[in-house]
């Protein structure tokens, strides 16, 4: 009964995402004390609203890539049907603005809006440490991986934590499945034939071909 707890804990579905992902919209406009925050950044002390555009709850999945000039590392977010069509209205509302995204409250990368987002994706260009990755790869599927939450439409993405839950579960299964395969390939290993009740009457081509 004791160690009933410390097993579900360890559980990946029942881990608790620490992560605090926000982006923020910078502005000139006179507002209230309260709804806006000041920070020193690059010798200068820029306005920023206080209110995130979208946060960690809006990602369904991410890539992450070497940023340039040794800077880190960079991501390509993917937001669920909420996020997206909050960074759709923002990119239209403070075309031209300047975003500003943030990592567990420290400034990391700002980027200009110079056009409507309109497929969810938003991109941070550089400053997250690798263990910043491996905390994301913790919660978050990788983008490559993922597959549409609705049989209908392609581009859907998992909104309700149910369907990000599963979307992470189907996601991982294929990278270790695409992982094993490339280990058997190196050590020459070759997938097994099918067995004659299970080749289907058309399109069967051998491994290789």
């Amino acid at each position: 009964m004791l160690a009933l707890p410390a097993l579900l804990a360890s559980c990946d579905i029942l881990r608790e995402n620490k992560m605090l992902i926000t982006t923020h919209v910078q502005t000139d406009q006179v507002e209230h004390p309260s709804e806006i925050m000041q920070l020193p950044i690059g010798g200068q002390q820029l306005t920023f609203r206080k209110v995130p555009e979208f946060s960690q709850r809006s990602i369904s999945g991410f890539e992450p890539f070497e940023a340039e000039n040794n800077d880190g590392y960079g991501v390509v977010l993917q937001l669920d049907t909420k996020g997206r069509t909050a960074l759709d209205l923002a990119s239209r509302q403070y075309h031209g603005s300047t975003f500003l995204t943030m990592i567990h409250g420290m400034p990391i990368d700002m980027v200009e809006i110079d056009k409507p987002i309109t497929d969810g994706r938003f991109i941070i260009w550089r400053g997250l440490s690798k263990q910043t990755i491996d905390e994301m790869d913790k919660f978050y599927p990788r983008i490559k991986y993922m597959k549409s939450a609705s049989r209908l439409m392609d581009d859907m993405m998992p909104s309700t934590t149910t369907e990000k839950k599963n979307s992470r579960r189907d996601a991982k299964a294929l990278e270790a499945a695409e992982k094993a395969a490339a280990r058997n390939k190196e050590r020459g290993i070759l997938p097994k034939a099918p067995k004659t009740k299970d080749i289907p009457l058309e399109g069967y081509k051998l491994p290789g071909t």
